[in-house]
């Protein structure tokens, strides 16, 4: 190699100082000093081998004890507060397997996992947390959870409408002592039981300083409100009696208290707003139309409530003859809440509005707004329930992902659905079915996950499921790559003095030469390492790339096959005549290719889930590193035969005396190697001890899946029936609602034509009047005319 020759190309190690830094970016075509290629390599040398310290530290801490159960906690409350239901209640869960005897860890997490499983509406699972922590109430870590506990049963148990479970729970609050937040629990246990005189007691029990004085004291006016309310009649076409005004005063005075409490959650300013809803809707109730304005117009735009109040307040001004002011308040509900169940009822009202106040054009174009929009959606949902009969196919379909019934077309809308929810036992009937589809799709991720553990697992690079330990053997393979950069200085070095080298010497120089190209190659850096990683990856999607490719064109047979069937059967109803041999033959080459497209796409998920494993396997640790590994060797022993060779004379004196200098370099870049390899080779050691663990717990978690499969089969098929048909009657219940909708807006288009025609006959008359009156008029001025001009009279 001349010495006024381009250096071969090479990674830098970060972090050198700056010394180093500007070595690295001068000019390569610039010849060095010997001295300066040692300096190079010293600092080379000396850099690397500082940094492993850090690598054994790494080891030591991989080998030491894992996170406490108190961080784990602490990182569960994290994943709690920004709503990560999911990993919150898997890291409760291993915490709770893992430290079942710990003193509070076990009891913090069993009540963290209850809330966990109450916030995500999963009651069962809550009620099962919590219950625990009520059976172990009289072990200490488990007694300051008691209260908290008790008041979740009482609320999972009327969510899940269970009321027969009050009774028990009721007993519990008795036993742990009536006071404070329990009185409030006990109190509503009580009501749905319909033991009022108990709830009141209860309620009363719970001071002003509770947490939950402002439900307290709400409750307390629902008590009120139904001992007040007299039963209904028993004729039910008899028209209501007239409500006196004191009737509920008792109720309102009740809600007015919570009102009174200081808004300081937003929980409690929800109870506000429900409490001023309620005095709202008892002032209506007897009369009280300008009071019950003041009440609605306390709820704040913010609120939760302020769609269902704009539409009470229109009604309230509607009883008080201000129709624009009702209007107004619809208008605003059509803009803040255009999802309202009451914004077709508003609508409808709104039209009539403007009708009663000849407002023509508008109302017209508002009924036929609401025709148009629920004529489609009552269709919609017609269809849904004329195409799927059997209670089983119908809870199959509500089953389904949204999105695959929007790609079929039987989709429903979401206000259908939202509808339906409402309906009575519409919530526990989509809860279960919601339940259901969320518990496949978790098996389906598990059995996902399971898969790419397995692959990773049983491949060369399975640190990868190990992050913490994958960075400590990164930076490991980097120190060795930074020691196989330093020796290529050293031998740089050697080749500046002495270009020309024959012999043996210049035999292990040529190979020394062959492999810089590919130990160029060599990551060195966090960014390397990230650079080959992205790079694998690539890969790996022009493999998913084309395979999505190949998918496109199946589903355009898939089309081509769809339409050339919608062909063949819309012909023969097309009174087209065809050879009923043709087409039994191409009806059989129909089912022929549908079962080659079907065959297809099972290919493509094999290779689909193929490429997948091959993901999860690229990148750190696969057959690239390998590679590095015999690079590095075959370079380390070559530098080392060369030096050898170069000290003992074979390349002059010059060389000799720079070699007799870099063999100490050489032999601390050799002792490095030996104690990162040490290293890393305990890392391995710890990784394949943990990865151990790993497939057993994939192995037994397998099973469990495949038993959770079988259990939410069978629960399936209890479901089906009961579920199916109750959510069959309430989407009929909605489409009569929709038809309804559409009823009374054909009803208001019909009466704006007929009040339009009764203006056009009342004009008609109007000029017919006013023109009879102005030839009397003329007449009588025409007599006055000729009575004045003294002429004959003129008989009319």
């Amino acid at each position: 190699m001349h010495a006024s020759a381009p250096l071969p190309r090479r990674r830098r190690l970060g972090g050198l100082a700056s010394l180093l830094v500007a070595l690295c970016v001068a000019s390569v075509a610039e010849a060095k000093d010997p001295d300066e290629y040692y300096t190079e390599a010293t600092a080379q040398v000396r850099t690397a081998t500082s940094d492993i310290p850090a690598i054994e530290k790494a080891v030591a801490r991989a080998s030491g004890q894992e996170r406490t159960a108190e961080q784990r906690i602490a990182d569960a409350v994290l994943l709690i507060g920004v709503k990560d239901y999911e990993r919150a209640a898997l890291l409760l869960n291993q915490i709770l397997d893992k430290y079942p005897q710990q003193a509070s860890a076990y009891a913090d997490a069993l009540q963290l996992l209850g809330e966990t499983y109450f916030q995500s509406k999963q009651h069962l699972s809550a009620r099962r947390s919590y219950q625990q922590i009520v059976d172990r109430a009289a072990e200490p870590r488990f007694g300051a959870y008691r209260d908290k506990a008790l008041e979740r049963l009482v609320d999972v148990a009327m969510r899940m409408r269970d009321f027969d479970a009050l009774p028990a729970i009721v007993t519990a609050i008795d036993a742990a002592g009536v006071g404070g937040d329990l009185g409030y629990a006990k109190g509503k246990a009580l009501y749905a039981r319909g033991d009022v005189a108990g709830a009141r007691s209860a309620l009363a029990g719970v001071g002003a300083d509770s947490r939950v004085a402002h439900q307290a004291r709400y409750l307390l006016g629902v008590i009120e409100v139904s001992e007040a309310t007299p039963p209904e009649p028993a004729d039910p076409d008899a028209a209501p009696a007239v409500v006196p005004k004191g009737r509920y005063a008792r109720a309102i005075e009740s809600f007015r208290a919570a009102t009174q409490l200081p808004p300081d959650t937003a929980e409690h300013r929800h109870v506000i707003d429900l409490a001023w809803m309620a005095m709202g809707r008892l002032l209506y109730e007897t009369n009280q139309f300008t009071l019950a304005v003041d009440a609605y117009n306390r709820i704040d735009r913010t609120s939760p409530e302020f769609g269902n109040m704009l539409y009470e307040l229109a009604w309230v001004y509607v009883r008080l003859g201000d129709v624009v002011r009702a209007q107004r308040a619809l208008e605003v509900l059509a803009v803040a809440a255009p999802n309202s169940t009451d914004v077709a009822d508003a609508q409808l009202l709104r039209g009539d509005l403007m009708l009663r106040a000849g407002q023509f054009e508008k109302s017209l174009k508002v009924y036929e707004s609401v025709r148009a929009n629920y004529e489609s959606l009552r269709d919609r949902v017609d269809g849904f329930l004329r195409a799927t009969q059997d209670p089983g196919a119908f809870f199959d379909t509500l089953s389904q992902e949204q999105l695959q019934l929007f790609e079929t077309g039987t989709g429903l809308p979401p206000i259908a659905l939202e509808w339906a929810r409402e309906a009575e036992g519409g919530e526990t009937a989509f809860a279960i079915i919601e339940d259901i589809a969320l518990c496949r799709r978790l098996i389906k991720q598990s059995n996902d996950m399971i898969d790419r553990l397995n692959a990773v697992l049983a491949s060369p690079n399975r640190v990868r499921a190990l992050p913490g330990l994958r960075a400590a053997t990164e930076r490991g393979l980097g120190l060795l790559n930074a020691l196989a950069v330093a020796r290529q200085t050293m031998a740089h070095g050697m080749d500046e003095v002495q270009p020309d080298v024959t012999g043996a010497l210049g035999e292990v120089r040529r190979k020394r030469l062959d492999l810089e190209d590919r130990l160029a190659m060599l990551p060195v850096s966090d960014a390397d390492f990230e650079a080959r990683d992205t790079e694998g990856q690539r890969q790996w999607n022009q493999a998913s790339q084309a395979l999505q490719r190949l998918e496109l064109e199946v589903d355009t047979l898939q089309a081509t096959i769809n339409g050339l069937r919608r062909l063949l059967s819309d012909s023969s109803q097309a009174g087209v005549v065809r050879d009923p041999q043709k087409a039994a033959e191409d009806n059989a080459t129909l089912v022929e290719q549908e079962q080659l497209v079907k065959s297809y796409r099972q290919q493509i998920v094999e290779l689909r889930r193929g490429i997948d494993a091959g993901k999860v396997q690229s990148g750190f640790g696969d057959k690239r590193f390998v590679e590095d590994a015999e690079v590095r060797r075959q370079y380390a022993a070559l530098v080392g035969e060369e030096l050898a060779l170069a000290a003992g004379g074979a390349g002059g004196a010059d060389l000799a005396a720079l070699a007799s200098r870099l063999v100490p370099i050489a032999e601390e870049a050799r002792q490095g190697d030996q104690r990162i390899e040490k290293a890393l080779a305990d890392l391995e050691a710890t990784v394949a001890q943990k990865t151990h663990d790993l497939r057993q717990i994939v192995q037994t978690e397998t099973t469990n899946i495949v038993g959770y499969s079988v259990h939410l089969e069978k629960l399936d098929g209890e479901a089906r029936k009961v579920v199916g048909g109750l959510a069959a009657h309430n989407f009929e219940m909605v489409r009569d609602r929709f038809r309804n909708i559409v009823l009374r807006a054909d009803v208001g288009i019909t009466e704006e034509a007929w009040e339009v025609r009764e203006e056009q006959l009342t004009r008609v008359r109007r000029l017919r009047i006013e023109r009879t009156r102005s030839a009397k008029r003329l007449e009588e001025e025409l007599e006055e005319v000729l009575d004045d001009s003294g002429g004959p009279e003129v008989s009319p």
